[in-house]
């Protein structure tokens, strides 16, 4: 946001630059606006009534018809596919794209990969409900980075990371790169697997 003592400069600069430059947007703005306009009119009053009220009858016409389904008059319709909805892949992905923009598509991230963490440790743990302390388990041994992320996503709020202004961001614990978090989650399903065997 503009501070308000640069804006009250900008105005008064704005003011003494118009008033010293009257003459010039007289010749170079307002008299070619106003030449524009002159021929406008002269243009519309060569024309005649008739001409201008069918074009209006014609506009009216073709505006009505769009709001008017076609298939009253059709008998053959072209049947129109729904849009599939997307999957939770392809909405991590869209994510993952716009979480450089803002904490909260950080948090929402960082969000599914916890509630993922926890039905991984609820299964494992043969656990019925979801489990909604914190996330541990036996042989859970996330990195402390890892820890503090899932932590932050899943019992967090991207409310809880204010960014006062956009040039001072401020680093959280929702800065750490997912792909670390995808990773070690993966190990441990894998490893999960291989005890299962």
């Amino acid at each position: 946001m503009i501070p308000r003592r640069l804006m009250i400069v900008i105005v008064v600069a704005a003011f003494i630059f118009s008033f010293l430059l009257r003459d010039a947007i007289l010749e170079m703005v307002i008299l070619p606006l106003a030449y524009l306009w002159w021929l406008f009119k002269l243009y519309y009053r060569a024309v005649p009534q008739l001409i201008l009220w069918v074009f209006l009858v014609l506009a009216v016409f073709a505006s009505m018809f769009r709001l008017v389904p076609i298939k009253m008059f059709l008998w053959r319709t072209r049947k129109i596919e729904p849009k599939p909805a997307a999957g939770p892949i392809e909405n991590l992905s869209h994510w993952i794209k716009k979480s450089p923009h803002g904490i909260y598509y950080k948090w929402l991230i960082a969000n599914r990969l916890g509630k993922l963490a926890r039905e991984l440790l609820d299964q494992r743990e043969g656990r019925s409900r979801k489990n909604f302390t914190r996330l541990s388990g036996k042989n859970w041994n996330p990195t402390a980075e890892v820890d503090s992320y899932l932590e932050t996503g899943l019992n967090g709020s991207f409310a809880d990371f204010p960014q006062p202004q956009w040039w001072k961001k401020k680093p959280t614990r929702l800065d750490l790169d997912p792909q670390k978090v995808i990773d070690f989650l993966e190990q441990e399903m894998e490893s999960a697997h291989g005890r299962d065997r």
